[in-house]
């Protein structure tokens, strides 16, 4: 396939699904389009993301703040890419997939005790084909996926649970078309349900411990991925992305058995987010692009381990590029989705998403 698609295109999967989202556990979202891309290249991204997610207890401690409950983060991730031959390339893509934290000891109220960490890595290993205008890929995914929490039962009674991570396969699949004229791309890209079974503890109180083994889903997701040329060096791009998180079911024994058989997390609906930009070559090195994206709310009430339900964002990003390699700034504020909680009222909050990339060709 002959690429001869602008610079600015590159805008589109830092500012796409490419940074954090705050749908379900979402972080990288998953994105593959280095492997449609031409030649030797490394793409390395890294993310730093500042939630500030606050709220006023309704409960027994009426007024008082909740504290910022969501930690900071940030995360890496690298991809590179290779033709084997004129037909065929390969790449490798390390990301973390999913993700999320809260820690409510900073407020005042009946949460304060309350704390919980998902984490997962991914590679990914693709291989594509190429027959000019049309691209078919595929490969296979190795993901590790852990996950920590406490959570008061009671007035008396604290529940932890800790893990061992575990590390399992998936795979990927996907096509693209393209025409360089006009500089299309669009691009659907479907990854697979993975399936977890993670070595935990859980203990009551620090004292009685119970290990076992937690079977845990992360969720089949799609990506819809295009861009076309509107006009003389103007791009406009978008993705659409959907995820199945209704798969994914946190259900320890003792924490079910302690709780009339409630699960510690589950998803009630799947998620569907969009997002749109458009990008502006301003001369040989410079370009910048603006997007929108949206992500509508659950509907369901929050929880201390749920404390968001959907979101809007606005972005603005600037690439420079120079003979062998692209430099791209990215800023993000996302408006987080309210909830109420059964003690709690979440809501006017915020998240600050700043990311660097820079694609080297050698």
């Amino acid at each position: 396939m002959k690429r001869t698609l602008i610079n600015i295109a590159i805008l589109s999967t830092i500012l796409g699904t490419g940074m954090a989202q705050a749908g379900g556990w979402d972080r990288s979202g998953q994105d593959t389009s280095i492997i449609v891309k031409d030649g030797n290249l490394l793409e390395v991204t890294s993310v730093s993301v500042a939630p500030k997610i606050t709220g006023k207890y309704t409960g027994a401690s009426a007024g008082n703040s909740t504290g910022d409950v969501a930690p900071d983060y940030s995360f890496t991730n690298i991809a590179f890419r290779t033709d084997i031959n004129d037909d065929f390339s390969i790449a490798l893509i390390q990301d973390e997939p999913f993700g999320a934290g809260v820690d409510w000891a900073t407020g005042t109220g009946e949460y304060t005790l309350v704390k919980a960490k998902i984490d997962t890595k991914a590679t990914t290993l693709l291989i594509a084909y190429d027959l000019d205008d049309v691209t078919v890929f595929g490969g296979l995914k190795n993901q590790t996926f852990g996950a920590s929490a406490q959570v008061p039962l009671n007035a008396s009674t604290l529940y932890a649970i800790t893990s061992t991570p575990d590390t399992s396969l998936g795979y990927v699949v996907g096509a693209a078309i393209e025409r360089p004229e006009i500089a299309l791309r669009v691009a659907l890209t479907y990854h697979t349900k993975i399936t977890h079974n993670v070595a935990i503890v859980e203990t009551l109180n620090g004292a009685s411990s119970t290990s076992s083994t937690l079977t845990a889903d992360t969720p089949s997701s799609f990506n819809l991925d295009f861009q076309t040329g509107v006009a003389a060096n103007t791009l406009l791009f978008g993705t659409i992305r959907s995820v199945k998180w209704t798969q994914t079911e946190l259900k320890p024994g003792l924490y079910s058995g302690s709780t009339g058989g409630l699960s510690l997390k589950k998803f009630t609906s799947d998620t569907m987010s969009y997002s749109i930009g458009l990008g502006r070559k301003f001369s040989d090195e410079w370009s910048g692009a603006v997007t929108y994206g949206t992500e509508a709310a659950e509907g369901t009430a929050g929880s201390p381990l749920g404390p968001t339900d959907g979101y809007s964002k606005m972005g603005v990003g600037v690439t420079y590029a120079a003979e062998q390699a692209n430099i791209t700034l990215g800023v993000q504020q996302i408006n987080n989705g309210s909830t109420v909680a059964p003690v709690a009222n979440m809501s006017g909050n915020t998240t600050l998403v700043t990311a660097v990339k820079v694609a080297y060709k050698f």
